[in-house]
């Protein structure tokens, strides 16, 4: 593990391992770097593989109810800087598309080479002219009753939500899995949770991402409960350069549930950008 300190205090606590062209993963709301401990694994023996846990997460800096994604965003800038990576491949899942999306927005666009989704959408609150949201379908998400649970019991949300990150099904790997990353999810500081959820549920990237100049790989599962395919559908079809891949046995976490397939496909996609 190394760690950046960052200007505002506090460190920004990531890995880095392999060398290569640099692929930069950026981890969901709540699960932090140890979500992408497979690729750091199997992927380090081609790429630079740099896995930072971001505010809230580990032991990285909280993250304060004044922070926003802009606040990530400038974190990864920040550590593209200091590890003197002038182009990288940015994964983003589910909360880390967001940051992605905000990194490109400012003056350190230059140093992105391509964007990678997993199971996310510009949007996650669904309105009247935007049904590709959180639970889509439904307009009666309430932020506040989910802000509520978190602070009033956060052992017993984490229960409730991990589940719904994978496929819904029975099998022993499955339950295995879920087991784990309760207990990564359960450790979290509960007030960064609800002020990342908070800017998470504000977040309106649907004109940016329609804008977008960088080659895009859209990664889902079809098998998501937070997402429909139809919201992976409309990506693909709004976001300039992109290109679709659908993992059939995977839910919300495509890089968890079916490893190797999602692992080749985003080394196909680096490698035929780093190799033009």
């Amino acid at each position: 593990m190394a760690a950046l300190e960052l200007d505002r205090g506090g460190i920004l606590e990531f890995d880095d391992s392999g060398t290569g062209p640099a692929i930069v993963f950026l981890h969901g709301w709540s699960l932090g770097k140890v979500a992408f401990s497979i690729q750091s694994r199997e992927l380090s023996d081609r790429f630079r593989v740099i896995v930072p846990s971001m505010r809230g997460h580990g032991n990285s800096v909280a993250f304060g109810p004044d922070d926003g994604i802009d606040t990530l965003a400038s974190d990864l800038a920040a550590l593209l800087e200091e590890l003197g990576i002038t182009e990288a491949i940015l994964v983003g899942w589910s909360m880390g598309a967001l940051v992605a999306w905000e990194m490109v927005r400012g003056p350190q666009r230059g140093r992105v080479k391509g964007i990678v989704t997993i199971d996310m959408v510009p949007k996650v609150l669904n309105c009247e002219d935007w049904p590709h949201g959180l639970r889509a379908g439904t307009h009666l998400y309430d932020v506040d009753i989910d802000l509520t649970r978190m602070r009033d019991d956060w052992a017993a949300f984490s229960r409730a939500y991990v589940p719904k990150v994978f496929r819904q099904d029975e099998s022993a790997d499955r339950s295995e899995l879920i087991d784990k990353m309760i207990g990564f999810v359960s450790n979290n500081d509960v007030e960064s949770m609800a002020n990342l959820w908070t800017k998470l549920v504000e977040a309106d990237y649907v004109e940016a991402v329609q804008q977008l100049d960088i080659p895009t790989l859209i990664t889902y599962g079809r098998r998501s409960q937070i997402y429909t395919e139809a919201a992976a559908e409309w990506m693909d079809e709004n976001i300039p350069n992109s290109k679709r891949v659908v993992f059939d046995d995977s839910g919300h976490a495509p890089h968890l549930e079916e490893p190797q397939k999602f692992n080749d496909a985003l080394a196909d996609f680096a490698e035929s950008l780093f190799s033009n």
